[in-house]
């Protein structure tokens, strides 16, 4: 699985939509042999498989911070990891997705799978496997520091890669974005309901492009969701679009205000914040960032947005009030995916292409600390396995 390369023919934000759906697509070349990006996958054996790389840069393994966990999902190592949030250790590196091999009279396991977003209801994770085009569940609160494959999880079979997710405000439904094949006539993305009471799908939305990331209103009458085509505003009530809007320049993040009146998506291509009047459905505003904004993130109390800006190495901090860009935090290795503490206190942020999760104090924008993502915070441990979701809760992980 290649980093995002901007040289090539393609635009960026194309050549990194396909990261993760490309590892996919070389697994169904083998002829459905699920081929894996290395070759072993327990935990014992994690902290040397990197030897002699020198490719991403060094973090130290340690933070301060409020009490809880972070659970960040590695797309190249198909894994989650499990992390102190107060002290950025990391507990134990757990697997996602990956099936027994049927029909050998074995154990052997296929690491075949792809975790991308993750989000969190009470103490249930729910990742987006997208080479496997499902959704796994899995309890937290029940997760074995002794072995990286507990507690066994639950496997929901959805559209074709499904790459994110969010969970509706009053818990009872995870929405998962199928973004459909990278090829092909017609489009087969679409959006999946699943019931967190059933860990079934119960309701689905067929769409002629490709869903990316979704979020909802305060209420939760309303999901906004990203395409390629712009933003598709949906009642979440029939799951029926109810319009549109357009010009966006390939929108990818999208959050909305704690008030429900703003909605803020990322302008890949023009490098903009645009803000968007919920009441209206029309673009108010927009903020200039950095390269390649992608995810983003609005503070609790809305007075606060930070973009990540992959291409400039940095995040982008939008005061709501004004709308302008109050500061900019340098941060190397392609950051794109951010989460905040539940207190607010904290900003993490996950490098695509260092396999690095910084922690910022959003009080003065300071630095923290900083972590490898895979096992044992060793030096370029975290070198390919790509850190694309955070969920950041204030219960502490089992072993921690």
């Amino acid at each position: 699985m290649a980093p995002r390369e901007s040289s090539n023919s393609r635009p960026a934000w194309a050549s990194r939509r396909v990261v993760v759906a490309g590892a996919a697509a070389i697994a169904l070349a083998a002829g459905g042999t699920a081929m894996a990006f290395v070759a072993h996958h327990p935990a014992h054996s994690v902290a040397g498989r990197h030897a002699g790389s020198s490719k991403a840069r060094l973090a130290a393994s340690s933070c301060t911070g409020p009490a809880g966990a972070a659970y960040v999902a590695v797309a190249g190592y198909q894994a989650f990891d499990a992390v102190n949030t107060a002290n950025c250790d990391l507990v134990q590196q757990y697997n996602v997705g990956d099936s027994d091999v049927p029909n050998t009279g074995t154990s052997d396991t296929n690491y075949d799978s792809t975790d991308e977003g993750v989000v969190m209801s009470g103490d249930t994770l729910y990742f987006a496997d997208t080479g496997n085009d499902m959704v796994s569940v899995i309890n937290a609160a029940d997760l074995d520091v002794n072995n990286y494959a507990n507690p066994p999880e639950t496997d929901i079979h959805v559209g074709f890669n499904p790459q994110n997710l969010a969970v509706t405000p009053d818990g009872s439904q995870v929405w998962v974005a199928d973004t459909g094949p990278q090829t092909g006539q017609p489009a087969l993305g679409g959006i999946s309901v699943i019931s967190t009471a059933t860990d079934k799908v119960t309701s689905t939305l067929s769409l002629p492009t490709d869903p990316r990331n979704i979020a909802f209103s305060p209420s939760g009458a309303t999901a906004y969701v990203t395409t390629s085509e712009g933003v598709l505003v949906i009642k979440t009530a029939t799951v029926k679009v109810l319009t549109v809007i357009r010009g966006l320049g390939n929108p990818e993040g999208v959050a909305v205000s704690p008030d429900g009146k703003t909605v803020y998506v990322t302008n890949t291509v023009q490098n903009l914040v645009d803000v968007i009047s919920a009441a209206t459905n029309q673009v108010k505003r927009t903020v200039h960032v950095g390269q390649m904004p992608w995810q983003l993130v609005v503070s609790a109390d809305g007075s606060k947005i930070y973009v990540a800006d992959g291409d400039s190495n940095a995040i982008s901090v939008i005061a709501a009030a004004s709308d302008t860009v109050t500061d900019t935090i340098s941060d190397a290795g392609d950051p794109v995916s951010l989460a905040l503490t539940p207190d607010g206190s904290q900003l993490w942020v996950g490098g695509l292409t260092s396999g690095i999760v910084t922690v910022f104090d959003t009080a003065d924008n300071t630095l923290v600390g900083s972590f490898n993502v895979g096992y044992g915070g060793e030096p370029n441990a975290g070198d390919g396995e790509e850190p694309t979701g955070i969920v950041l809760t204030s219960t502490p992980t089992p072993g921690s």
